[in-house]
């Protein structure tokens, strides 16, 4: 899914259907701020916090940031099991390097 632009949005501040691929049998969940069409509650929650978080209530605000939380604890992990693959295949390349090498 594209992040909306502002060619995407009516003058009445409606996102145009034309700009989002939403397959026609799923039901999105869509954003009540800007009717942009998301595909789950956590991106529900991610949009509203980062497009119109002085907007929303406290309740979706608190559902912002526990997303927002969970989602920085995947990419951490993410990051650390992406440096330990590259420095085992640094490693790798460097003994494969010095048994050829001969």
């Amino acid at each position: 899914m594209t992040r909306q632009t502002a060619e995407n949005r009516s003058e009445a501040g409606e996102v145009e259907e034309s700009a989002f691929d939403v397959p026609a049998d799923s039901e999105p969940i869509v954003c009540p701020y800007c009717s942009m069409p998301l595909s789950t509650e956590r991106q529900r929650s991610l949009h509203i916090g980062l497009d119109h978080y002085h907007e929303s209530t406290d309740r979706e605000q608190e559902a912002f940031r526990e997303a927002y939380a969970e989602e920085e604890k995947e990419l951490s992990r993410f990051r650390i099991v992406a440096l330990g693959g590259l420095v085992a295949l640094y490693f790798g390349f460097l003994l494969v390097y010095a048994l050829l090498a001969v």
